[in-house]
């Protein structure tokens, strides 16, 4: 019996418009869809034994978001900080769950149409690319845009880290209120 599976990561790339970005002097884009807000690059809270391109995780709104350096995670090195430096909020559906994480890049450059046909898959080159995080080329007017695939860049661990995480900012949320609250407060003895 053949069933049609609905695979709502796939189908934010339906759509035309993309965010496109640099990334150590190369462009690069994502699905406009999956964006959630731009901002410009905020002190980030380190995180202890988390793989090296996760910078941290900064609190959003009460929302706790790791934040990759997208320059390391696609194994380039990681580039200083400027005044164009910023984080773009992505969220996106892992393995039936929805992840929020934050994404560096050197810059947001602008936001693209580009229709489904001038998109192309990534040609294999006899293992000599790998192209695992790399959802499609476009072809633009005069060169090719690279389309990343968001979800490709978490893997199992990564997702436990973000559990991990969202368990500790609701068990610091509870304690806080805990504190706070004088009917919870106990007398020095």
């Amino acid at each position: 019996m053949s069933e049609l599976i609905h695979n709502p990561a796939s189908a934010a790339y339906d759509l035309d418009k993309y965010l496109a970005f640099e990334l150590n002097g190369a462009s690069y884009s994502i699905s406009i869809s999956i964006v959630r807000e731009i901002m410009e690059y905020i002190e980030v809270d380190k995180i202890p034994m988390a793989p090296d391109f996760i910078i941290g995780a900064i609190n959003l709104r009460g929302l706790v978001i790791p934040v990759f350096d997208l320059s390391v995670r696609l194994n380039k090195p990681a580039q200083p900080n400027t005044n164009r430096t910023c984080i773009i909020v992505a969220e996106c559906n892992y393995k039936a769950q929805n992840i929020t994480v934050g994404l560096k890049v050197d810059m947001v450059t602008k936001v693209l149409d580009i229709p489904a046909h001038e998109i192309d898959q990534v040609p294999s080159i006899a293992g000599q690319f790998h192209s695992r995080f790399v959802y499609g080329l476009a072809k633009l007017t005069d060169n090719l845009m690279t389309i990343l695939d968001i979800t490709k860049i978490l893997t199992l661990d990564d997702v436990q880290l973000f559990d991990d995480l969202q368990q500790h900012n609701k068990q610091l949320a509870l304690e806080l209120t805990l504190d706070s609250d004088p009917a919870h407060s106990y007398e020095e003895r």
